[in-house]
């Protein structure tokens, strides 16, 4: 069985995506789909969206008309290893930004007793809640401060590494 753009249009999948879905430029290795992928691709590589990563990127590729086997390699730098490293450092980027000390982490140990000291599991919660909303805004905030800029970079470096193609139109013109 040969997989036709007609076939894969009448799948499910295919339905939704309609001719998008079937865009040439998802699968080639040219020049700008190649650098929309790096967007496509590290924009949600970089969210604090666990487990989302390659869900939002091959949708964020399909729209963008990126090479979508480029976007799914760019994922893989998202990984369990550099994610601690990452997350505290787009932490720590979101507390400059807001204008904050970054002072959260001195506290861990005397937040973790207080939270062992609190009695119901209601009260726990609550208190749970209070301490992610502390650290999710500058997270969120780094996180994407630090996507957007990988993005640009990205899609930079490839126009700036990759020679013209002939017969290539440019982008934005």
């Amino acid at each position: 069985m040969r997989l036709s753009p007609e076939h894969i249009q009448a799948g499910r999948l295919g339905k939704w995506l309609g001719k998008h879905g079937v865009n040439p430029d998802l699968w080639s290795f040219r020049r700008g789909p190649v650098a929309r992928a790096m967007v496509a691709g590290l924009l949600p590589a970089t969210s604090p969206f666990l487990g989302l990563h390659h869900i939002l990127a091959v949708v964020l590729a399909v729209l963008l008309r990126a090479n979508v086997p480029t976007v799914v390699v760019l994922q893989a730098a998202n990984n369990p290893l550099t994610i601690p490293i990452y997350y505290t450092m787009a932490y720590q980027v979101g507390e400059v930004l807001l204008g904050r000390p970054a002072k959260y982490e001195t506290h861990i140990a005397e937040k973790i007793k207080q939270l062992d000291q609190t009695e119901g599991i209601q009260a726990k919660l609550r208190m749970l809640a209070g301490e992610l909303a502390m650290v999710a805004v500058p997270l969120v905030v780094g996180c994407t401060v630090i996507g957007v800029v990988a993005s640009v970079a990205g899609y930079g470096l490839i126009y700036a590494i990759w020679p013209d193609e002939p017969g290539e139109k440019r982008e934005g013109g």
